[in-house]
């Protein structure tokens, strides 16, 4: 559910798992594990994924 959040933000902004990963000094893989739901960010990777697509964790993580 993560996953699918934040491919559908990345593709909102029109970005490459690459540029996404490039902006949160993170390999592209990590960015494609999150996307397929095969491994998790941690909380630093959390906000920041968060403040890059001007959202709160709480709803990246869906709990609003």
């Amino acid at each position: 559910m993560l996953g699918e959040k934040i491919k559908q933000l990345r593709a909102e902004k029109g970005i490459t798992q690459a540029e996404l990963a490039k902006s949160l000094n993170i390999t592209r893989s990590a960015v494609a594990l999150w996307e397929t739901d095969r491994a998790d960010p941690d909380i630093v990777n959390l906000i920041s994924l968060a403040k890059f697509f001007e959202i709160t964790v709480d709803e990246l993580l869906n709990l609003e």
